[in-house]
């Protein structure tokens, strides 16, 4: 049987070092965080929120990776002045914008707690 040495600072040299496994084990899971991210923000350019403002009247729809996809104007709106509309425009816009912040919080949300992680690791 081979004789443990010991070195500066009680490491026995001759035996295999439980902190490396650990180590390389974080790195593989940061890793496959990492690749499920990068999805993840390919995803977003597919999944699609709606918001609205003004009770209906104006209808935002846009994707998570912050596009704008659609502006629907109720008919009623169009005889309106045009500050109001314009503000119901931007009313929607922030509300969407909100509900994508959202969406993608839930969606990092499964991934870092599906690996352990903290939430707010992103």
């Amino acid at each position: 049987m081979a004789k443990k040495i010991k070195g500066f600072g009680g490491r026995s040299y001759g035996q295999k070092s439980k902190k490396g496994g650990n180590l390389n084990e974080l790195l593989k899971q940061a890793q496959k965080a990492q690749e499920q991210m990068e999805g993840l923000e390919e995803s977003f350019k597919e999944i699609e929120v709606t918001a609205t403002a003004g009770g209906g009247a104006v209808t935002v729809i846009a994707t998570c990776d912050y596009k704008i996809k659609a502006i629907e104007i109720d008919d009623e709106l169009k005889e309106e002045e045009f500050e109001i509309v314009q503000d119901l425009i931007i009313a929607g816009v922030n509300e969407v914008l909100e509900e994508i912040k959202k969406r993608r919080d839930e969606e990092y949300a499964k991934v870092t707690g599906s690996m352990g992680l903290p939430e707010d690791i992103i």
